[in-house]
């Protein structure tokens, strides 16, 4: 009669198997411990000091609410801009306004305006933030 022999190969396979059921097991015995069932609510809290820093004690002194820390700071007016008139597409009626000091361009049409612009030609102007960009709302030809 013939012995069943068992190869190295199945060794091999059966020992990982075994290796891998004992790591599942260290891993649930891992997670079991580190749990967090059944803890008190204030255990989870992490508090942020007056620093930014995540802490897990609370802070010692309650922080009051200020009437100014609730209000937006108001806009400073706005000045007008000097600027030159870089680029504009007469079929278009659109055209760029580049800032002398940003070097940013700032997008206007002729509807904006009130007026024709011309390349190189020197503006004074206001621009507002809208979706596609800055866009000028005000602008004034300088006489210089």
């Amino acid at each position: 009669m013939a012995r069943n022999q068992i190869t190295s190969n199945k060794k091999e396979r059966a020992k990982k198997q075994q290796q891998k059921k004992q790591q599942k097991l260290e891993k649930k015995e891992l997670n079991k411990s580190n749990n967090d069932k059944g803890k008190a609510l204030e255990e989870l809290f992490a508090y942020v000091d007056e620093f930014g820093n995540l802490t897990d004690t609370p802070p010692e002194k309650k922080y009051e609410f200020k009437e100014e820390h609730l209000t937006r700071p108001e806009a400073a007016e706005e000045e007008y801009r000097h600027g030159k008139v870089s680029y504009y597409n007469h079929e278009g009626h659109y055209g760029f306004i580049r800032d002398n000091e940003t070097k940013q361009t700032v997008y206007f049409n002729d509807k904006l305006v009130g007026m024709t612009l011309k390349i190189d030609q020197r503006v004074r102007y206001k621009s507002i933030r809208s979706k596609q960009g800055d866009q000028v709302s005000e602008v004034i030809i300088d006489g210089n």
